[in-house]
């Protein structure tokens, strides 16, 4: 009987997916409707199609309030388990986004959390969509409380250095500067070039203190930032009249063996 219903879902499945993409949502859930009464079961492949295109109403209606697409897709995912079928990553990874973009980011929370309850393990995708819409809404402590239960769920070694690039590239330095611990504890290339993306940050912003701290901490930790990285900040440093702290950045890679030391005015002398 499955291998029967099978092409008829796929069939009906595409008929939706391309309602939806023309932006006719009114007709593919009554052809949803239609599907029922001759006897084939939505499966979540068309249900994920309605709920992307309750998400995407706001694109391409924008006089729309999306709350309302979203109570209505929200509403739509309760239907969903009350006929025992189950969401999928594609579902949830959806949802949160659209949720996001609202700013009802504590509805997301509660969301995610659901999804990792019922044992549904996180993408690529699914991290790349919590991190932007969090850091967009400025919710770090969150969204870290967030990350930390889908890592027990799916290992993303990358996760936090995508967290710091995002929130450099928003501007929020000192938000990115306070996770920047989690990333050191591997002193991998990756956390690196993450180092660099907020020293950088912190040089475009006037500040090149903070990113003379970001180099020692990766000093600390045998990770040896870039000699052009460095020689740059410790010109910036002088500029600012940090002497000390130039010397020392330049005395540090000279210790690590990166750079030959200045000769003293002794040997030039001779």
């Amino acid at each position: 009987m499955a291998l029967d219903t099978l092409p008829c879902n796929v069939v009906c499945n595409t008929a939706i997916d391309v309602f939806v993409r023309a932006n006719r949502l009114e007709k593919a859930l009554r052809f949803m409707e239609r599907m029922q009464v001759i006897g084939i079961v939505p499966d979540v492949v068309t249900y994920n199609c309605l709920i992307r295109g309750y998400c995407d109403l706001r694109r391409v209606e924008e006089a729309v309030e999306l709350l309302e697409e979203l109570d209505a897709a929200l509403s739509l995912l309760d239907d969903m388990y009350l006929i025992n079928k189950h969401a999928d990553v594609f579902t949830y990874t959806t949802l949160v986004d659209a949720l996001g973009k609202k700013g009802r980011i504590e509805e997301a929370t509660e969301l995610m959390k659901k999804m990792l309850h019922k044992g549904i393990d996180p993408t690529p995708v699914t991290y790349r969509t919590v991190i932007h819409r969090y850091c967009q809404m400025g919710k770090v402590d969150d969204l870290v409380a967030i990350l930390e239960k889908m890592l027990l769920r799916q290992k993303c070694r990358t996760v936090y250095n995508q967290v710091i690039e995002k929130l450099c590239g928003l501007g929020k330095l000192e938000e990115a500067d306070k996770i920047l611990g989690k990333v050191l504890r591997t002193a991998s290339t990756s956390d690196a070039k993450t180092c660099y993306v907020l020293m950088e940050g912190y040089l475009k912003k006037g500040v090149p203190l903070s990113a003379y701290k970001v180099a020692c901490r990766m000093f600390n930790r045998d990770l040896i930032p870039d000699v052009k990285m460095c020689e740059k900040l410790s010109k910036r440093l002088v500029r600012e009249g940090k002497l000390e702290e130039a010397d020392q950045l330049m005395l540090l890679l000279v210790e690590r063996g990166r750079i030959l030391p200045l000769p003293s005015k002794q040997s030039v002398v001779s």
